[in-house]
């Protein structure tokens, strides 16, 4: 196999191995379900890696809290990857209207609808506002 060849089947076997642990964690009830806060990320992306800090902190304080997920757009095989991700988390919606929005963070209730949706967005407080809200959205 080619140095290609062997990154797509490396980039599609993760991508099936994400997708059955999705796939086993949505069996979940819906009244378990949690606060999605997704990133559309770009490695070639200034703003993304302005923001991957900011990701850092939001993994630290929202897990238990919300599901985090990063929605890689960088090539082909991370967006086809992204797709399948977006399609098993019921997050096809918020990717088709931000997949070429590099550097956005969403953060969306247990129903998968947005409650905030910020571009470049570094100031923490904003992200746990939207997460409070998110939160008591699903109560």
């Amino acid at each position: 196999m080619g140095h290609r060849s062997t990154r797509t089947f490396l980039m599609v076997a993760l991508a099936a191995a994400f997708t059955l642990g999705v796939a086993a964690s949505s069996g979940r009830a819906a009244s378990d379900a949690k606060p999605v806060v997704v990133k559309v990320h770009a490695d070639w992306c200034g703003t993304c890696t302005r923001l991957n800090p900011t990701w850092k902190q939001l993994e630290s304080e929202f897990d238990g809290r919300a599901d985090l997920v990063v929605l890689d757009v960088t090539n082909k095989d991370t967006i086809t990857a992204a797709r399948a991700t977006a399609e098993k988390m019921g997050l096809m919606p918020f990717f088709e209207e931000y997949k070429s929005q590099t550097g956005t963070i969403g953060v969306l209730d247990a129903k998968r609808e947005p409650v905030a949706v910020l571009k470049g967005e570094t100031d923490i407080s904003k992200y746990e506002q939207a997460l409070n809200e998110a939160l008591a959205e699903k109560s």
